[in-house]
């Protein structure tokens, strides 16, 4: 399991808290927004385990990088959309989604926002592993080609 994708669940949940905080009407008591962000810093976390569990569970003949990357955002994708259609349950049931502040037709927005964040998140995690790739390569290739120099005697940097 890879504890790095969890502690990064964890900070991107906890950034999803501020924005729905900040994307939310009305200003209250630090107190509720506070707790908003925890909470969604601890879904976070729960989605990243979950994730990364299921996706430890995958066959090893599936271990290719953008495969990797696909079925662990789809895992992701999936995972959280089921926490948040709880969550939502959760708010019709209690009433809290209800009343003079709005109904549970106001927390789809949210739901699609946050959505929207984890698979935004995903597709970065995605180009970041590219572009470190490309540039390892390209480190390999100098390094391959400063021995080659050096085994034929000529200086690192002469051209």
């Amino acid at each position: 399991m890879n504890f790095r994708n969890v502690v990064n669940s964890f900070f991107l949940g906890l950034g999803i808290g501020v924005v729905v905080v900040v994307a939310s009407a009305g200003a209250g008591d630090a107190g509720p927004w506070a707790l908003t962000v925890l909470a969604s810093g601890g879904i976070g976390l729960l989605v990243g385990l979950v994730t990364e569990w299921l996706t430890s569970l995958l066959p090893i003949r599936l271990a290719r990088p953008r495969t990797y990357f696909l079925l662990n955002g789809l895992v992701a994708l999936v995972t959280t959309a089921a926490i948040m259609l709880g969550l939502v349950g959760l708010a019709a049931g209690t009433g809290a989604g209800a009343g003079p502040q709005g109904d549970v037709r106001d927390w789809w927005p949210v739901v699609g926002l946050v959505l929207a964040i984890v698979v935004v998140a995903n597709v970065a995690d995605y180009l970041v592993f590219r572009w470190t790739r490309a540039r390892l390569r390209r480190m390999q290739a100098s390094l391959g080609q400063a021995s080659l120099e050096q085994e034929a005697g000529e200086p690192p940097d002469a051209d």
